[in-house]
């Protein structure tokens, strides 16, 4: 093999550890995010009584899989996404989320067995669900129960990337995150359609930023290589 030979690998296998190390810190958008798993489920009848259920009752089910729902459910949150769209900010939503957080994670939740008999009764419903939070300072679940109606739901962290929620009715819900949160980034990625200022990508490099800074270092260190291989064969 001639030395250009081998200078032309070199760069081939450079560009493809560039767009490889770039690729590893790309995560889906609010559009592609897969569902929060339920790691835990119990439930309260009307009365105060706790009650136990299988986490099986939970159906929690991303906007990416929105297709796979009954078509009324489907609407509902294709219907909170475009609310998230237009609004100026989520407070506008709901006035006790705050100015700074952005809408990271949008999903349906719906329930069957002991779970929809309990909150058919007028009981609520806690699941602990299994998220990325990114070290997030303040957690917040809103809640679109009905129409262009939006609550916040009773909510905590209780371990790292666990967050616990309450809620009475299903539908649509939304995790918002404060801005120090590393799962949160202010450039949506490429194809996220974005009204009035709301970020909703809501992840740490779903920017396309991270490609196209690879993208350029990956074409310098081919550049710098091939150059060097020009000298060479000059000489």
């Amino acid at each position: 093999m001639n030395k250009f030979l081998k200078v032309a690998l070199a760069v081939a296998l450079a560009a493809v550890m560039c767009v490889s190390a770039v690729a590893d810190t790309a995560v889906p958008s609010i559009q592609q995010k897969t569902a929060p798993d339920v790691a835990e489920s119990v439930a309260t009848d009307a009365e105060g009584n706790e009650v136990a259920i299988d986490t099986g009752d939970i159906i929690v089910t991303s906007y990416e899989d929105k297709d796979t729902l009954a078509e009324e459910d489907k609407t509902s949150l294709e219907e909170a996404y475009e609310q998230i769209l237009s609004s100026e900010s989520l407070a506008e939503l709901e006035a006790s989320i705050p100015e700074d957080h952005t809408a990271a994670y949008l999903f349906d939740i719906n329930v069957t067995g002991d779970a929809k008999a309990i909150l058919d009764a007028g009981g609520s419903v806690t699941v602990t669900l299994e998220v990325e939070l990114g070290g997030a300072s303040d957690v917040r679940v809103l809640h679109n129960y009905s129409g262009s109606n939006w609550r916040e739901e009773p909510s905590s962290v209780v371990g790292t990337n666990k967050l616990q929620v309450t809620f009475s009715t299903t539908s649509p819900f939304v995790i918002t995150l404060s801005n120090d949160s590393t799962v949160v980034v202010d450039e949506p990625v490429e194809g996220t359609v974005i009204d009035n200022g709301v970020d909703v990508s809501g992840v740490a490099s779903s920017s396309t930023m991270p490609y196209v800074i690879g993208g350029v270092a990956c074409i310098v260190v081919a550049g710098v290589l091939l150059v060097a291989a020009n000298k060479k064969k000059v000489k």
